[in-house]
C-alpha cells in the first residue's frame, strides 16, 4: 500500500506498509521526541544494529532514521533556513528521512547554480545583491516602484524627475541629486546654500519661476555667475569631487 502525505508517521496504521510523508523543518530533528537513530554521512542501513534482517539482527530496523545527520541537519542549518525532507515509512515503526530540494512546490537553497535558463512566471523577491560586478540584461520593461540607486546610469531611461518646490532659503540635500529645484521665492530673493562636500557626480537643477525674482547661491564660485536674476532662469549645479559648478543662466 502507497500513501503520499495523507498523514504523519506517528498515525501510520498497522496494515499500512509504505507511506511517504512530506514536510519542511527549520530545526534539526530532536533525538528526545521519538525513538531517533541518525545515521553519518557514510553510513548506511547495514551498520545500525537491527538493520539487516539476514544477519540474525531484529526484523528491519525499530528506529526512525534521519539522513544525513549533522552535515545537513545542523551544520549547515544557519539561521531560520528551511530544510525539506520526505519521511518514508517502511513499517509502522521504522521511517526513513530524506531531504528533499522542493516543498508544497517551494524551493529551498543556500547556494545554487543554474546551466540553463530560470523562468519566473510569478513575482521574483530579492532580498540580497542580484549580480555582483556582472551585466544585467533585460529585454523588457523594467518598472521600478521605489528608489533605483546606481553609482552611474547610462543608456536611455523613461524616467520621471523628482521636483521640489523651494519659496524660502534653503541648503542643498546631496539626497536630492537628479532634482529640479523649481523656485517661487517668498521675498523678493531667495538663496541656495552649497554643502561643502557631496559625492562625485551629484547634480541638480534649479528654475527661477517667478517674474522679478532671483535666486542666489552664495558660495558658488565656479561658474560665469551666482544669480538667477530673470523669470524662467535655469543653471545646472554640479560636484566634480572637490568643488561645486554651475552651468546655465548664471549672472
Amino acid at each position: 500500500m502507497i500513501s503520499a502525505n495523507i498523514s504523519s508517521v506517528s498515525s501510520v496504521t498497522q496494515n499500512q506498509f509504505i507511506s511517504f510523508v512530506e514536510g519542511s523543518a527549520s530545526d534539526a530533528p530532536d533525538p528526545s521526541a521519538f525513538p531517533l537513530h541518525v545515521l553519518g554521512v557514510d553510513s548506511n542501513l547495514n551498520s545500525v544494529d537491527g538493520g539487516d534482517a539476514t544477519d540474525g539482527f531484529d526484523p528491519w530496523v525499530t528506529d526512525i532514521l534521519v539522513y544525513p545527520s549533522s552535515e545537513y541537519w545542523e551544520t549547515l542549518l544557519n539561521g531560520d533556513r528551511v530544510r525539506p525532507f520526505i519521511d518514508l515509512s517502511i513499517s509502522e515503526y521504522n521511517t526513513l528521512r530524506l531531504p528533499s530540494a522542493v516543498h508544497d512546490y517551494d524551493l529551498y537553497a543556500d547556494k545554487g547554480t543554474f546551466y540553463e535558463d530560470v523562468n519566473v512566471n510569478g513575482t521574483l523577491t530579492v532580498s540580497g545583491t542580484v549580480f555582483g560586478g556582472q551585466e544585467l540584461s533585460v529585454p523588457g520593461n523594467l518598472n521600478v516602484g521605489g528608489t533605483l540607486t546606481a553609482e552611474y546610469l547610462r543608456g536611455i531611461a523613461n524616467t520621471k524627475v523628482p521636483i521640489l518646490i523651494v519659496t524660502s532659503d534653503v541648503t542643498f540635500d546631496n539626497a536630492n541629486t537628479g532634482y529640479i529645484y523649481q523656485c517661487k521665492p517668498d521675498g523678493s530673493n531667495l538663496n541656495i546654500t552649497l554643502p561643502n562636500i557631496a559625492d562625485t557626480g551629484v547634480t541638480f537643477t534649479v528654475n527661477n519661476t517667478l517674474a522679478g525674482k532671483t535666486v542666489t547661491f552664495p558660495n558658488l564660485v565656479n561658474a560665469r555667475g551666482n544669480v538667477l536674476g530673470e523669470q524662467f532662469s535655469s543653471a545646472t549645479l554640479y560636484w566634480d569631487g572637490t568643488a561645486w559648478y554651475g552651468i546655465g543662466d548664471l549672472v
